[in-house]
């Protein structure tokens, strides 16, 4: 029988990963835009030295690469955005780069064939690598270029792409690549997991939501999540939250469950966010009897009971991180705190939910806290949630449309 190989993909050029870079960025200052970028770049690098010290230490089942990888994912993409924005072009940068490397290796010079791509530097490190190439030294190796272009005073960063400044970029590079392969990692694969990871967490202008995990050609309608609903919430003289749905009540009454009143008796707002912007809520498939009975498997794993508790748990560490930076008010979509989403998607590791991007998640928080806050304010309120356009809207209860 005929082995075929597998077919690798097509060389990933400097060019395409400063193009897709350049539309992931959120610095919009340019007059503080520079500071950001190279300290972004120098704490990149610290928090690289941080995870694999921390991962060595506490002898994590991750392995240093892996604890490397996306910090030096992250250094990647501040290096070339500055490089961008001091005009210096993603061939030049690779250009001296590549050199940089043959110097070091005291190989010949050689025409370099533009555009330059991540594979380049990886053949020529891989071909001449030695004994030296070694994670203390590189780490060390990377620290040290990383301070001096901190320290470099900006208006000589600004004074234009002179040679000896694209040289400087091409060593911070050079750098770079040198320490991903002493964990043993290649820069390209690096790259694209970087690219990966900004097309989850920032989609550009034209989103693609996830599809349903009920469709309609799968799945009876009584066991899908309703497409639209309306639910009523209210609060009790006594306190509590009572939910209304179509003149039925759902669930039991709800309290703060502490001893300090936060408002928490209307979170079930998120589940009916994470139901909009997700697809995804065993929670509100319980409430409403709507769990995939007719598959047992789906029933007893993504609607059964450990999902449930799974975003419970996610509604309630959300919300303690929330009621500590005035539930979210200032906070803009695209500027929710990374490590949060990160942490969300890791909670949700090995089921359905697991397939929506981060941004997705960012999108069912922030919605979700700007209804909560405003049933915050008005005690009461109908929770309208549309599956199909991916909206979650607040609008006052009528007295005529008061609950019973």
């Amino acid at each position: 029988m005929a082995n075929f190989a597998k077919q690798q993909a097509e060389p990933l050029s400097l060019p395409e990963y400063a193009l897709k870079a350049k539309e992931s960025s959120r610095i919009n200052d340019r007059l503080k835009a520079l500071q950001s970028l190279r300290f972004g770049f120098f704490g990149e690098v610290g928090g690289l030295l941080s995870s694999v010290k921390k991962a060595e230490r506490d002898s994590l089942r991750n392995t240093q690469s892996e604890a490397a990888a996306e910090e030096l994912g992250d250094a990647l993409w501040y290096l070339i955005s500055t490089a961008i924005f001091l005009d210096i072009t993603p061939d030049n940068l690779g250009v001296y780069c590549l050199d940089l490397l043959r110097k070091r290796f005291n190989g010949h010079e050689q025409s370099i064939i533009t555009p330059v791509n991540f594979r380049h530097i990886d053949s020529l490190i891989n071909t001449c690598r030695d004994e030296t190439i070694t994670i203390p030294r590189q780490m060390g190796a990377l620290a040290h270029a990383a301070g001096i272009f901190c320290n470099i005073p900006e208006t000589q960063l600004k004074a234009g792409p002179t040679t000896s400044l694209i040289e400087h970029f091409g060593n911070l590079l050079m750098e770079l690549a040198l320490c991903c392969a002493s964990f043993n990692l290649h820069l390209e694969d690096v790259a694209r997991d970087n690219l990966e990871k900004i097309k989850s967490r920032w989609p550009g202008d034209k989103p693609q939501y996830t599809n349903f995990f009920d469709p309609d050609s799968e799945y009876p309608e009584y066991e899908q999540l309703p497409r639209t609903l309306r639910m009523d919430f209210k609060e009790l003289p006594d306190g509590r939250v009572v939910q209304q749905l179509n003149g039925v009540f759902i669930g039991s009454p709800i309290t703060d469950n502490s001893h300090e009143p936060d408002d928490y008796r209307f979170h079930d707002v998120f589940h009916l966010a994470y139901m909009a912007y997700l697809g995804w809520s065993p929670v509100v498939r319980g409430l409403l009897k709507r769990k995939r009975k007719s598959r047992p498997s789906v029933d007893e794993n993504e609607d059964g009971a450990r999902a449930m508790i799974i975003e419970e748990g996610i509604a309630t560490w959300i919300f303690n991180h929330a009621k500590r930076r005035n539930f979210y008010q200032d906070i803009e979509e695209g500027a929710l705190d990374y490590s949060i989403l990160k942490q969300i998607h890791s909670m949700v590791e090995g089921y359905e939910v697991h397939k929506c991007p981060l941004w997705q998640w960012e999108l069912a928080i922030l919605k979700g806290f700007q209804v909560f806050r405003e049933l915050q304010a008005n005690r009461s309120g109908t929770v309208v949630v549309n599956m199909t356009d991916h909206q979650l809207t607040f609008e006052p209860i009528h007295e005529t449309n008061s609950l019973k």
